[in-house]
């Protein structure tokens, strides 16, 4: 998503006057009469888990690039033009939905 100059201008504008429309946290709590909650779903939660396994797991997977070193320098390392195509018509399709 592109944000635009003039729509950063406008959400500038806008809580650029916070101060005018400020509540006091005790005043607002005794208004509403109830506490905020949140649930979040055991489907969420395992996201969460599995986002932090991601996050915590290593971006360079040595194996991987020692074997296609030792490919490369061998010259074994083929890549066929079906595999080729298949990783541009995916990053393609990746680009359109981002």
């Amino acid at each position: 998503m592109i944000i635009s100059g003039t729509q950063v201008q406008n959400l500038l504008k806008i809580y650029g006057n916070e101060g005018a429309n400020k509540v006091d946290k005790k005043q607002f709590g005794k208004i509403a009469g109830k506490n905020d909650e949140l649930a979040i779903s055991n489907e969420s939660r395992i996201k969460q888990r599995a986002m932090q396994a991601v996050k915590q797991a290593e971006d360079i997977r040595l194996d991987k690039v020692n074997q296609l070193q030792e490919e490369i320098s061998s010259g074994t390392y083929a890549v066929t033009d079906d595999e080729v195509a298949e990783k541009m018509i995916a990053r393609a399709i990746v680009d359109q939905l981002i």
